[in-house]
C-alpha cells in the first residue's frame, strides 16, 4: 500500500492504535489531537534527551482510563514563521504514516499534544525498559545468545514491516529501539531525522547517532547536496545494533567524540576493532550491512534470512 493510500485510510485506523478513544481527543486533518489539560507530566524535567527531542513521562487521562505515556518534544532549529510552518507541514505528513502503521515492533502513536514546545509532541505508550541501549547495560550479560538473536530477528521483523511500506527510519540507533515490559522492541522516531536534514541542511548528526550513520549520509554526491536516509542506510544501520545485541559494544566505542568517528567513516575504518573476537559468520554479515558500496547491503528479507537461520542453528546446538 502506497503513502497515499495510507494518508487517506488514517482516519479509520488510528483508533485501533488508542487505549480507549473518548473524550479529551478529536481527530483533525492531521492527527488524533489530545487535549492538553489531559496530559500531566510525572516531573517537569524531560526523563531523556536526545538531538531530535526531549521526552516526558506523562500520565493520559482519557475518560475513566490512565495510561503512562511518552511524550516525545521535537527539537529544531530556531527558523523564521515561514520555515516553521513548512515544518509543521512536514511533522503533520510523518505524523500521518506513523498513525497508519500497526505492528507488534514498531511504537504505536496515540496522537500529539500541544503545549511542548513549538511543534506539536508526539504522544505514544511509554515504554517500561527504556531505550535499547540502558536495557542492554543491565541486561546483556543475562540475555542468552537466543535471546539476543530473537531480540535482534525482532527489530528487523519490525524495519521490514516499515520498509514494505516504503517507510524508511533514517534515524535507527540503539536510543531509537525502545524495549517493553517483556523484553520485545519497538522501533521508534522513524522519519524525524529526514525533516531535520531538510529544515536545516547544516544539520550533522547528534553526537550519540553519528556512530550509526550510514557513509554516503556524511558525504553526499554533489548532484545530492542535502542527503535523504534510504532503506539501505538503514541497513548500515541495523549491523550496528547487531553488534551492539551481538557483543555489547557500540560501532566505534573506542572513539569519544563524534569528530573522531566522522574522521573514521571517511578513512573507511570498520565500526569495530581487534579488541573483541567476533565469531566469523556474525562478522562476515555485519561487514556486509556496512559495505562501502551501498548495492552491496543486504536486504532487510536477507537479514531476517540469516538470523533465521542463526537460530535454527543455536537450537540444533543447544
Amino acid at each position: 500500500m502506497d503513502v497515499l493510500n495510507r494518508l487517506q485510510q488514517f482516519l479509520g485506523l488510528v483508533g485501533r492504535h488508542t487505549p480507549n478513544r473518548t473524550s479529551g481527543a478529536e481527530h483533525t486533518g492531521s492527527a488524533l489531537c489530545i487535549e492538553p489539560s489531559d496530559i500531566h507530566k510525572t516531573t517537569d524535567y524531560p526523563t531523556a534527551s536526545n538531538g531530535l527531542g526531549d521526552v516526558y513521562k506523562c500520565i493520559w487521562n482519557h475518560g475513566a482510563s490512565s495510561d503512562e505515556v511518552a511524550v516525545k518534544s521535537p527539537r529544531l532549529p530556531t527558523m523564521s514563521d515561514r520555515e516553521s510552518l513548512r515544518i509543521n507541514k512536514d511533522l503533520d505528513r510523518e505524523i500521518l504514516i506513523w498513525a497508519a502503521l500497526e505492528h507488534q515492533y514498531v511504537l504505536p502513536l496515540y496522537g500529539t499534544v500541544e503545549g511542548f514546545g513549538p511543534f506539536r509532541a508526539l504522544v505514544s505508550p511509554w515504554m517500561l525498559n527504556g531505550t535499547l541501549n540502558s536495557y542492554l547495560k543491565h541486561a546483556h550479560e543475562t540475555l542468552s545468545l537466543m535471546d539476543r538473536l530473537q531480540l535482534l530477528k525482532q527489530i528487523t521483523e519490525g524495519l521490514q514491516y516499515l520498509h514494505d511500506r516504503d517507510v524508511i527510519h533514517g534515524d535507527l540507533t540503539n536510543n531509537n529501539v525502545l524495549v517493553a515490559a517483556d523484553g520485545s522492541p519497538r522501533l521508534a522516531d522513524f522519519g524525524i531525522s529526514n525533516i531535520m536534514v531538510q529544515s536545516n541542511p547544516t544539520f550533522s548528526y547528534h553526537t550519540g547517532a553519528i556512530r550509526w550513520v550510514a557513509p554516503e549520509l556524511l558525504d553526499p554526491p554533489q548532484d545530492q547536496p542535502i542527503p535523504r536516509a534510504t532503506k539501505s542506510s538503514d541497513i548500515y544501520a541495523l549491523g550496528g545494533i547487531m553488534l551492539q545485541v551481538l557483543y555489547g559494544k557500540q560501532p566505534y566505542w573506542w572513539l569519544k567524540s563524534a569528530t573522531h568517528v566522522i574522521s573514521a567513516k571517511f578513512k573507511h575504518a570498520e565500526p569495530i576493532d581487534s579488541s573483541i573476537k567476533i565469531q566469523p559468520n556474525h562478522l562476515n554479515f555485519m561487514r556486509r550491512c556496512w559495505s562501502k558500496e551501498k548495492e552491496g547491503r543486504p536486504s532487510v528479507e536477507e537479514v531476517i534470512d540469516y538470523l533465521q537461520e542463526a537460530l535454527s542453528n543455536e537450537t540444533l546446538s543447544a
